[in-house]
């Protein structure tokens, strides 16, 4: 396989890039949007409303996801699991980093897609009297479960 150099492939224009690296496409959530990454292609990371930094950490989380559900999913986990003896095996968050790193390796460059999460409305009415002290979820828990089954029909 031959290397990519992300000075060709347009990577170097300031804008965030998030690798999938696996056979399948990555599904992840973020403010109440579904992102899409294409599996073995590298998309920008353009999130409308958010600065660069938080870009920058948004992607972090990504591959901290991405590289989570892979361990899960690799020999490394089922060998653990087996030691075991049936109780699931913990890991130090080192053992993520050369996954985590797969997803900053420049791919071929292709769009996520971006979907818009379901929305609820919930119209949330005070109607009694409280101290600051008060647990408000005991206070309104009448009310609330009323708007939560008005909301499911």
């Amino acid at each position: 396989m031959t290397e990519l150099n992300p000075e060709d492939k347009g990577y170097l224009n300031g804008v965030f890039y998030f690798s999938n690296n696996s056979k399948e496409d990555f599904v992840v959530l973020w403010n109440n949007k579904e992102y899409t990454f294409p599996s073995k292609t590298c998309s920008p990371m353009l999130i409308p409303g958010e600065p660069p930094e938080n870009v920058q950490e948004i992607r972090k989380k990504f591959a901290y996801k991405w590289a989570e559900e892979h361990w899960y999913k690799g020999a490394e986990y089922k060998r653990l699991s087996k030691m075991g003896g049936g109780l699931p095996p913990t890991r130090d968050d080192k053992t993520l980093e050369p996954l985590i790193e797969m997803c900053l390796t420049p791919l071929p460059i292709e769009r996520a897609t971006v979907k818009e999460g379901k929305k609820t409305k919930l119209e949330l009415k005070g109607s009694k009297a409280v101290s600051g002290k008060a647990d408000l979820n005991r206070e309104f828990i009448e009310e609330n479960d009323l708007l939560l089954k008005q909301n499911e029909e």
